[in-house]
């Protein structure tokens, strides 16, 4: 993976941690937040106590929700520019319930591939070491699919490419994915809802075509 690869998943990792939550589960194009929110998640990120860094990604959730009735499953497109001036990174992204005290995943991150693929990447509220390849359980339904999945960052989980043709068919017909994540001795444990992933499928797949075009 390219330098400018794992600059775009840290940047849309932070921007995914930061993101409001919506009343109801629909797409979202505003890609851009404010400055204060996004300091606050770095200073998440840095925390290395890992109860300490999920109480305050829970804090900087809570401050960006507009009212405590509001539900978590807003899918967010965000484009990431390039810093080496190529095409931008497009990805579209869910935020779990993250005072659920038993979950280790925050989400789950859809992200323009090569061709015409989407890679799929867990996002963890728990950091694991990079460049390690940790166990991943998957239960969609009545289907359970074991990966070996790629730390890309401390608190991103890329998938392989089977995981990508599951997210574009069999998964879209399930309502959650239930994720286990086992490395070094330790396990994580997480539910993802999959609302209006078929919507945002096609409104990210648009903005990659889009993309592609303009290169």
């Amino acid at each position: 993976m390219g330098c400018y690869q794992v600059f775009a998943v840290g940047a849309a990792t932070v921007m995914f941690a930061a993101l409001a939550m919506a009343p109801t589960p629909t797409i979202s194009r505003e890609t851009e937040k404010p400055a204060k929110l996004n300091t606050e998640v770095e200073h998440c990120r840095s925390i290395k106590d890992e109860q300490a860094r999920k109480r305050c990604y829970e804090q900087a959730n809570s401050s960006a929700s507009p009212s405590p009735s509001s539900e978590p499953g807003t899918w967010q497109l965000a484009r990431t520019p390039n810093p080496a001036g190529g095409p931008d990174s497009i990805s579209i992204t869910k935020i779990t319930d993250a005072g659920g005290s038993d979950h280790d995943i925050a989400g789950l991150m859809l992200r323009c591939g090569e061709g015409a693929t989407t890679e799929v990447l867990v996002v963890l509220a728990e950091s694991l070491p990079p460049r390690t390849h940790p166990k991943v359980t998957v239960v969609a339904g009545a289907t359970t699919t074991d990966f070996t999945g790629s730390v890309v960052t401390p608190g991103v989980v890329l998938l392989p490419e089977k995981a990508s043709a599951l997210v574009e068919h069999t998964w879209q017909s399930t309502s959650e994915l239930t994720v286990s994540i086992t490395a070094n001795r330790r396990s994580l444990h997480g539910v993802i809802p999959l609302n209006d992933i078929g919507t945002a499928m096609q409104t990210l797949q648009s903005n990659c075509a889009e993309t592609a075009h303009g290169r």
